[in-house]
């Protein structure tokens, strides 16, 4: 079969299509009573810049119920649900949460280690009682990495996390890598 330089040009712009494609989302949100894919949650999920955790994730539209004030949002990575009380339904808390479920889905000890050691983070990586522990840090740089390529000067997060620009390349580049995806 001969390649017509239609042909050709057709294949080439088939396969750098493929080549600059988004990486599959692996997210699913499930209401507790079954309903998939809620709005706006799901399609944040679906428009995230980083790797999403794999699997379902249960989202309860409710305060957390491990915080004696009800909290305004809270993840149980272990059972891959988050919680959003009415004080925390935007899209950087969302996303801070569904970090703590890719942490601990898809973070290795060495993966945590070297994003600390990147970030200059200090202390026992689930450390709740330091006030910047590198968990917490780690669900921020996440949220920040779904949400923008590129910043251009400190973002001030609401835990204390404030990269500037290099240091937000550096952690989305290191979370993307936990998720064996190029770094590019």
């Amino acid at each position: 079969m001969r390649l017509t330089p239609a042909r050709v040009l057709a294949l080439a712009l088939t396969a750098a299509l493929f080549a600059f494609a988004a990486p599959a989302r692996a997210t699913t949100l499930v209401l507790p009573d079954g309903t998939a894919g809620p709005q706006p949650y799901q399609s944040w999920v679906d428009r995230s810049l980083v790797p999403t955790p794999p699997g379902p994730v249960t989202l309860h539209l409710a305060p957390c119920p491990y915080q004696w004030d009800g909290g305004v949002a809270c993840a149980d990575a272990a059972k891959h649900e988050i919680y959003l009380g009415p004080g925390g339904r935007g899209r950087e808390i969302f996303l801070h949460e569904l970090g703590h479920v890719f942490d601990a889905e898809v973070m290795t000890a060495a993966a945590r280690s070297r994003f600390a050691a990147a970030l200059g983070l200090r202390g026992a990586w689930s450390d709740e009682s330091l006030t910047s522990a590198p968990l917490e840090m780690f669900a921020d740089a996440y949220s920040l990495c779904a949400r923008f390529r590129t910043i251009r000067t400190v973002y001030y997060a609401p835990n204390g996390y404030a990269p500037g620009p290099r240091e937000h390349r550096r952690a989305c580049a290191l979370i993307r890598q936990s998720a064996g995806v190029s770094a590019g």
